[in-house]
């Protein structure tokens, strides 16, 4: 009797054992025959030969401001000097970040919110920068 006990409970875990396993394949193959996902690549940006293009908006500039006072003392003038440029291409995604320095060429007073086109090395560093409308 004890014999036939565990004969049923080794057909039982046996049973189980193959319900787990067909479960795993069915999981598998629903994963490997799952159309792949684009959304990614909607945000990636576009590359020309060795530079990318990036249309968006930006969403922040980071630099130093400096004050500059006339000889005379009497009128002071505050410049942003920007050194990087983040443009997100969807609202809400990550921004793309870009280096600018004094060979970029770009548009003045590009502002947070501005819709911009920029032209950029491999390496992030902006070569232009200009407005879209």
């Amino acid at each position: 009797m004890n014999t036939t006990k565990a004969g049923l409970r080794f057909g039982q875990r046996m049973n189980l054992l193959v319900l787990l396993t067909a479960l795993a394949v069915f999981g598998v193959a629903i994963l490997q025959a799952a159309p792949p996902s684009n959304e990614l690549l909607e945000t990636v940006p576009e590359p020309i030969g060795k530079e990318l293009a990036v249309t968006g908006e930006v969403v922040m500039i980071e630099g130093n401001v400096q004050i500059v006072e006339d000889p005379s003392g009497a009128k002071k003038d505050a410049y942003l000097i920007m050194d990087h440029l983040y443009v997100a291409q969807v609202i809400g995604d990550k921004p793309t970040e870009f280096l600018v320095n004094e060979k970029t060429r770009m548009d003045e007073d590009i502002k947070v919110g501005d819709k911009v086109e920029v032209l950029a090395a491999q390496n992030g560093e902006a070569l232009s920068i200009k407005k879209a409308e």
